[in-house]
């Protein structure tokens, strides 16, 4: 615990609840009372003593006095916290303002600074909202009932550890980075641990709950991955090039290892008889093509949602280098698509993009209707392409990661209780159901979340803020929504008074990428919800594109 929590005596000099929108950043501030920050939600980074630091939801950072602090926000989504500034009976006595500056300050402070994970984060926010709305009291009575709740306050934070999986953490993300980095060469996993200062059986079990997979199988699903980039280019090497550039010295083993890990071998999977193959749909049916080991010459972009060159999401970006991105955010014309020199063209009917003239007369196109799930399109799919054997091994990696990651996500789903996931748009409130679209059905049959039981609709409801206030869940996660309409929402007294919100399980994810209708979309999806709900920083866990 702290040694700014050691003293006798305290008094609040203030409380504050801030609600600051993505992308803002704060200011470099000196402090002249010791701070506690409580992060509700939000993410961000926060300089303290020249080091930087994550901001993650549910924690509590204290910091000594006199402390240049410099903060920014992550431009997904908005920070909610509590700023509490306090005295203590014994603290150092504030050195001359003309002694310190941003530049000198982290030569007269100590590093006294820590981070705790809130467990009992449900019991913590309600004394910060009731410390809060007794502000400005000026009856004794109103002092000494704020006065306990704070030593109440201090009692609870004193039975909780500091983050000490914070600096294994690290350990483990630096291993991951040189993994990353060298994968190429004769890497020796064995020498990982000492690296992250760990045992050997330490790291592994720290490695695991991180990736989700242990080392050696997390490097070989890297350099596959790697490999398949290299197999899908025009221009590619010769398979004892590729295999050596991935880090496998030997041509036969990387083969054996390939077709063990995508059930055919490196020559099949470079598809060089497949035909060229062109997609038109609001779906990202490359995805799916992407997966059965077909790499499309032209597929649907997004360049409003998708803040990448081409408009794809960026865990499909470095597969589709040299595919033509096709704007699906407005009329695709035939002429277009054709100027891709597609074999087959493959259709779907959608917004702006009817089934009709110019396209019925393409001989070369084959049309698709809309089918109920992910499984559904990826067994048509395989069938269209004549890699029916392939589709099984699809589906089936899929769900295994489901099962892994259900059990990972056990004790967030328990710690989250009765769900209802939303979503916030201009003048549109989005209440989505327990069944029948692919994310709630992600999310809660998959994953192992628990849906409301008020929640009987299917897919989703429109205009159903009062369906959520009779509600009243546990928790509320909140996908797909634009951060000012967010905070509109959070303005309200009437969101105030959610029991979700009083207990500080509001989740607010980075979503916008997240694509539960296709393989590869769907792993990224699940990866992304686990990083989130287990504090792991995103870019720590590769997607593996198989």
């Amino acid at each position: 615990m702290s040694s700014l929590l050691k003293h006798s005596l305290y008094s609040i000099a203030s409380l504050k609840r801030h609600y600051i929108n993505g992308g803002e950043e704060i200011q470099p501030f000196r402090l002249k009372h010791p701070l506690m920050m409580f992060v509700l939600s939000g993410e961000g980074k926060l300089e303290l003593h020249g080091q930087e630091h994550s901001i993650k939801p549910e924690t509590c950072w204290i910091v000594e006095p006199h402390t240049w602090i410099k903060a920014s926000v992550s431009a997904s989504q908005p920070l909610d916290c509590y700023l509490l500034e306090f005295n203590g009976s014994t603290l150092p006595a504030e050195p001359s303002p003309d002694d310190i500056t941003p530049d000198t300050a982290n030569l007269r402070v100590s590093n006294e600074t820590v981070c705790i994970k809130l467990s009992g984060a449900s019991s913590v926010i309600p004394l910060l909202d009731q410390m809060s709305a007794l502000e400005g009291g000026g009856f004794s009575s109103v002092y000494f009932r704020r006065m306990a709740l704070f030593y109440e306050l201090l009692h609870l934070l004193s039975q909780m550890p500091g983050d000490q999986n914070e600096s294994s953490q690290d350990a483990i993300q630096r291993t991951i980075h040189y993994m990353n980095s060298h994968f190429m060469e004769q890497l020796q996993v064995g020498r990982l641990p000492q690296m992250a200062n760990l045992t050997p059986s330490a790291f592994c079990r720290a490695f695991k709950k991180i990736t989700g997979m242990s080392p050696s199988g997390y490097l070989t699903e890297l350099r596959i991955r790697k490999a398949k980039e290299l197999l899908l280019q025009a221009e590619r090497g010769t398979l004892r090039e590729i295999a050596s550039s991935v880090g496998f010295n030997d041509e036969l083993y990387f083969s054996r290892i390939f077709k063990k890990s995508e059930g055919m071998s490196p020559t099949a999977y470079t598809g060089k008889n497949t035909k060229r193959i062109a997609i038109v749909s609001h779906l990202f049916l490359q995805d799916h093509l992407l997966a059965l080991g077909v790499k499309p010459v032209a597929a649907p972009a997004f360049p409003s949602v998708y803040r990448t060159p081409s408009g794809f999401p960026s865990y499909l970006q470095n597969s589709l280098h040299g595919t033509k991105p096709l704007n699906a955010e407005g009329p695709i014309s035939v002429a277009d698509v054709q100027s891709t020199s597609p074999d087959l063209i493959i259709k779907m009917d959608f917004a702006g993009n009817p089934t009709d003239g110019a396209w019925l007369s393409a001989s070369n196109t084959v049309f698709l209707e809309g089918l109920d799930g992910w499984k559904d399109y990826v067994n048509l799919l395989s069938g269209v392409l004549g890699r029916e054997n392939r589709a099984d091994a699809v589906i089936g990696r899929v769900l295994d990661i489901e099962q892994n990651f259900r059990s990972l996500l056990e004790p967030a789903a328990h710690k989250a209780g009765q769900l209802a996931i939303i979503r916030v748009l201009p003048g549109e409130f989005r209440l989505f159901g327990s069944k029948g679209h692919a994310l709630s059905e992600l999310i809660y049959e998959s994953l192992g979340f628990h849906a409301h039981p008020g929640i009987r609709h299917s897919f989703y409801k429109s205009g159903a803020l009062e369906d959520l206030l009779q509600l009243d869940p546990d928790s509320i996660l909140v996908l797909w929504s634009q951060p000012k309409e967010l905070l509109k929402l959070r303005s309200q007294p009437f969101w105030q008074e959610l029991r979700a919100v009083r207990a500080g399980k509001v989740y607010v994810p980075n979503s916008h990428e997240w694509d539960p209708w296709g393989p590869l979309g769907r792993e990224f999806t699940i990866y992304d919800c686990a990083r989130y709900f287990t504090g792991t920083q995103r870019g720590s866990m590769l997607l593996p594109t198989r």
